[in-house]
């Protein structure tokens, strides 16, 4: 069956799946840790999936620009799989020397508790479920089908890197273009089992990211918070950078963490997890390049350490050089991507558009995880020590106003994006935030130095915020139009949240609770952790369930929900694919995501203004809609005062075939032609020889009006072909009128626009001197009119001045005539 074909479909990747990670990932995670540290099997999995596909994006990387250097498909099964299997017997060597080594003896973990149990189990079903949907749907969301998803089957289709993409390193998309050219098939299933893979590795991330620089529980707390967070739970399936870029920086995050605690006394052991740290950031930087923010980060670390240590050069030099092993260790994959697009001539980093500044939200619910921080941390203090009655009064009022303002916040709606203030922080949030802050700080002011201080808790927290705090400033400031944006440091803000969390709920202060408190803890456990579980399974409003959605069985359905409209324009295209011998040549300005469905076909997305352009072009479609009013607009052109977009309604050129209208994307899709019969003059019907001009400006070549019966319900075609016989500075309009014989007043009156259409209509000021518009109108009579039966009538046509309401003058074989040009025939009233 059709509705159950992705099953199979995804099943396909799964060895390509198994050989990037295991065959070629295993290896390499052995040979880069020291041998103590094979034991932390999690630690092995997350390299594993890592570095697997790292080295297998890196190997295609060179095949592909070698490729398009060569102009040459070297992106195929012959030159990718010999090439990973001696990186994957490279790394092998590796850890076989290693494994000479003695083994690192083993240490019994302690059992688990309850709620330690609970999370475990919470996790590995958000995983399953993720997987299961992660196959089921296709590529749906806006960057996805725009370019990773899009690249990836270009990458398959031409078996090489163009040399004109740019943009974003194509990491995930190099991912995709694996798994579809070890198929030998363009297969969104089977290329999206990377998303869970790669999710996989974030939870374990932010796993060891507790576990490794505290303990388990820890890192058990960390990676709940950040795999059950709702929005985590439904970008994890996207097929967008988010996920992959959170579990690499969270990796060179935990490694340079671990070098920056070792420098006092390991120096091997700070050198070796500075280099990895440095692996993994160039993974990172081969990802999106806003994981360039982490070198502010360790600048901030440096910072911190120079005021420890009173810039004292010989105390900061083993972290120092920590921090240049990093940078360095980072350039043989962090560099090549940007490197290739310098030696091309394009931008080394393509920033976003600036207008994608201005939508930064700055809103007072993006503060969120810092005022929980706030709060948990003073409520963690409070449980470990017990404070004077004044203290823990202020302490409890600081929680209260940073509560309170968390909910207004919450609350709050965002501004009109038209018109963004400089920060959506609401002065009376703002109030809130600062007095709970300071009456946290002075409640606490005797706590923060005592002999029972959480370290190293403090520590390991405060080193992960003020690695994350450029990236978090950064995006709060300039890019906080989407919550997603955030993700890659959404793991290192959980580090202190789980800390926070782990001093409040200790397991003997649970024990001794009685068995009622415990029981409601776990069900609270169990509550909020539930919606993150679900998030993937069911749409924003949690009215259905995906998997139980009948009418989702085919893949075009899928893409459907998410992209009603585009998928007209697909769906038009295939069509005329499907039934033609030549291929399309869409023009399609602004429109992204088109491509992903057609990577084989010529597809322009530049504005176009004139019918000569489309006409060089040899475009045979063209889609109007929001973006291409976006593309317009942004290259400084109003679209409906182009000629080409004016000529959308002359159907002689120009035919409609498909439209779709939402709030969001709107599309209509042209099928276009051929222009070059604009230029051809018209067979005569009326077979009048009357030579007729309005004003020396306008000819009236050809006529005809149909029925010759006027009926009330009954629309009238009126058909006319004109012609320009000067380059016209004015918009003029037709007026036509149904006049009885002998009378002077007209019974109905039309002003008729040239080819009009939902955009505007073709104004004169477009008419060229050698083309001919053929034009054809529908008119009705107003509703309530009455005629006689068998009266007799005729019709009138004039040409006027839209702006001063004034007639052109008549004449008619040379000689003038009145205003209006009497139409040969005479038409009667029907019933």
């Amino acid at each position: 069956m059709e509705s159950t074909l992705w099953i199979s479909e995804s099943l396909a990747g799964l060895l390509p799946a198994l050989w990037l990670v295991g065959g070629v990932g295993l290896p390499w995670a052995l040979a880069a840790t020291p041998r103590r540290d094979w034991r932390c099997r999690s630690m092995i999995a997350a390299l594993a999936l890592a570095l697997g596909p790292a080295w297998m994006a890196a190997w295609m990387l060179v095949l592909g620009l070698l490729g398009a250097q060569l102009e040459q498909p070297l992106l195929k099964p012959a030159w990718i799989l010999p090439g990973s299997l001696l990186i994957a017997v490279s790394g092998a060597a590796i850890a076989w020397r290693k494994s000479a080594g003695p083994a690192p003896a083993h240490e019994p973990a302690a059992p688990l508790a309850l709620d330690e149990k609970l999370i475990v189990a919470l996790i590995a079903a958000a995983i399953c479920l993720r997987w299961i949907h992660a196959a089921f749907w296709t590529f749906t969301v806006y960057d996805a089908l725009w370019v990773f998803g899009y690249q990836g089957r270009l990458f398959f289709v031409e078996g090489l890197i163009p040399h004109s993409l740019d943009y974003y390193p194509p990491f995930l998309s190099l991912q995709f273009a694996y798994i579809q050219i070890l198929i030998g098939e363009i297969n969104d299933h089977a290329a999206r089992i990377i998303l869970p893979l790669l999710h996989i590795g974030s939870i374990l991330a932010a796993y060891l990211l507790g576990r490794r620089l505290l303990n388990r529980r820890v890192g058990l707390f960390a990676a709940a918070l950040w795999s059950l967070h709702p929005h985590v739970g439904q970008w994890s399936i996207a097929g967008d950078l988010e996920i992959p870029l959170a579990f690499s920086f969270t990796l060179a995050a935990l490694f340079f963490l671990r070098a920056w605690r070792a420098a006092a006394h390991d120096g091997a052991e700070a050198r070796n997890d500075a280099l990895l740290a440095g692996m993994m950031l160039g993974v990172a930087l081969f990802t999106k390049p806003t994981a360039g923010a982490f070198f502010w980060g360790v600048l901030l670390l440096l910072a911190a350490e120079a005021l420890r240590t009173r810039l004292k050069l010989a105390r900061m030099r083993p972290r120092l050089q920590l921090a240049l092993w990093t940078i360095l260790a980072s350039l043989p994959l962090g560099a090549p991507w940007y490197l290739r697009n310098l030696l091309l001539g394009h931008e080394a980093v393509t920033f976003p558009k600036a207008v994608w500044l201005t939508r930064a939200l700055r809103s007072g619910d993006y503060l969120l995880p810092l005022l929980l921080l706030a709060i948990l941390t003073a409520i963690a203090m409070l449980c470990r020590k017990r404070l004077g009655r004044r203290d823990a009064a202020l302490t409890l009022a600081g929680v209260a106003c940073l509560l309170l303002s968390a909910f207004t916040a919450s609350l709050a709606l965002s501004p009109s994006r038209a018109n963004p203030p400089a920060s959506y922080v609401r002065a009376e949030d703002a109030l809130l935030m600062l007095a709970g802050l300071a009456l946290i700080v002075i409640g606490l002011r005797r706590r923060w130095r005592g002999p029972g201080r959480l370290n190293p808790g403090l520590a390991v927290g405060g080193g992960a915020l003020l690695l994350a705090g450029p990236y978090y400033l950064t995006w709060f400031f300039a890019y906080s139009y989407h919550y997603r944006l955030g993700f890659a440091i959404l793991p290192l803000l959980c580090l202190p949240l789980a800390i926070a969390l782990c001093a409040i709920f200790e397991p003997a202060r649970l024990r001794a609770w009685r068995s009622g408190w415990r029981r409601l803890y776990y069900a609270a456990l169990v509550l909020l952790c539930m919606p993150g579980l679900l998030a993937v399974a069911t749409d924003a409003r949690r009215s259905k369930l995906w998997l139980l959605d009948e009418t989702l069985d085919s893949d075009f359905k899928k893409y459907q929900v998410f992209n009603p409209s585009l998928m007209q324009v697909v769906q038009g295209l295939e069509e005329y694919q499907r039934e033609s011998e030549i291929d399309a040549l869409v023009a399609a300005p602004g429109e992204e995501r088109l491509p992903f469905f057609f990577p084989r076909l010529a597809i322009v997305d530049q504005p176009l203004t004139s019918l000569a352009e489309l006409e060089e072009l040899g475009a045979t479609h063209f889609v109007y809609g929001a973006k291409a009013r976006d593309a317009y607009e942004r290259a400084g052109i109003a679209p409906a005062a182009t000629q080409w977009i004016a000529a959308l309604g002359r159907s002689d050129l120009v035919g409609k075939t498909r439209s779709h209208y939402d709030a969001t994307f709107s599309y209509e899709l042209y099928q276009l032609g051929d222009l070059a019969l604009r230029r051809v003059p018209p067979a005569r019907d009326s077979g009048e020889p009357q030579d007729v001009v309005f004003g020396e400006r306008i000819r009236l070549y050809d006529y005809s009006i149909y029925p010759p019966v006027i009926y009330r319900d009954t629309p009238i075609t009126f058909r006319a072909s004109w012609g320009a016989l000067q380059p016209l500075s004015r918009d003029y309009e037709f007026v036509m009128r149904l006049q009885r014989i002998h009378a002077e007043a007209p019974a109905a009156e039309w002003v008729l626009l040239p080819a009009p259409h939902r955009q505007g209509h073709y104004s004169t000021t477009h008419w060229e001197r050698d083309e001919f518009v053929n034009d054809r109108q529908s008119i009705r009579l107003r509703e309530g009119a009455s005629f006689r039966r068998r009266q007799d009538f005729i019709f009138l046509l004039g040409v006027r001045d839209r702006a001063t309401g004034r007639y052109l003058p008549l004449e008619v074989d040379g000689e003038p005539a009145m205003t209006f040009y009497r139409l040969s025939g005479f038409y009667e009233a029907g019933a």
